[in-house]
């Protein structure tokens, strides 16, 4: 509130620029005379990037003269402007984000402080998401994310109505669909970093969704319903590109339904 009210004219308090690659963000951000929080919040670095992966530099340390009524000017120092940096992957379904939390959860466990030595931290992290399969094709077949359907160009279309089958022929492309959420662990240890804390304690789960949307005055959507829904209207939008007859669409429409549930 004080950033806002001393300062006179548009400023930037709080920049957050979405990145391809968060690792050389975080590696280059010395070099400009920034200070990254010591971790990227999230998962490892993959070939198919998922959720959400974030960090920051911390809030810039400005020299500011302040007006005093009785020698004119009083010299201080303000700290509010920071930026987060974020890289944004695929949105998973329910089953991932149960597979992701428990992964986390075991990286937690056996290290309790990464700040302190964040090789061995990363090390860990890429070690235990060994166990969450990182290409595409699997994600899809195991339901562990969501994507975008499009039609192919294949030599030929699959004679049997198996999602997977028109995937691995190419008759049906895949596109991950992008993660427009937020994880709390990495909001949280973004704004603990500009605190100076090192640890990274375990969070209180407290959502007060019910608080929340009597405060806003309507329902928020659910996010796993929601990714789901663009998933499937892109598939049935596939299917009729691709010209399939009325009774492929469902057939396949319905073994996807299957599958999603």
């Amino acid at each position: 509130v004080a950033d806002i009210v001393c300062f006179r004219g548009p400023h930037i308090n709080h920049l957050t620029p979405r990145t391809l690659d968060i690792d050389e963000a975080q590696h280059r951000m010395p070099q400009h005379g920034l200070t990254p929080k010591a971790i990227i919040e999230g998962p490892p670095r993959r070939d198919v990037p998922i959720l959400l992966r974030q960090t920051s530099f911390q809030a810039l340390n400005e020299h500011i003269r302040f007006p005093d009524a009785s020698s004119g000017e009083t010299e201080g120092s303000h700290s509010a402007r920071f930026g987060e940096i974020e890289q944004r992957g695929m949105a998973l379904t329910v089953k991932g984000r149960q597979l992701y939390d428990e992964l986390l959860g075991k990286v937690r466990l056996q290290i309790a402080d990464p700040v302190a030595d964040a090789e061995h931290y990363y090390r860990q992290l890429a070690q235990t998401f060994s166990a969450f399969p990182d290409d595409l094709n699997t994600l899809h077949r195991l339901g562990l994310g969501y994507v975008r359907y499009s039609p192919g160009i294949p030599d030929d279309f699959p004679d049997k109505d198996d999602l997977d089958a028109w995937v691995s022929t190419g008759s049906i492309e895949l596109q991950p669909m992008t993660y427009e959420d937020f994880l709390p662990v990495s909001a949280a240890g973004i704004f603990r970093s500009n605190l100076a804390e090192r640890k990274l304690e375990a969070l209180p789960q407290s959502p007060a969704q019910q608080d929340f949307e009597s405060a806003l005055g309507c329902a928020v959507f659910d996010e796993f319903e929601y990714y789901s829904s663009i998933q499937h209207q892109s598939l049935r939008t596939c299917l009729q590109t691709l010209g399939l007859s009325a009774e492929r669409q469902q057939a396949m429409l319905k073994h996807h339904h299957q599958r999603d549930s």
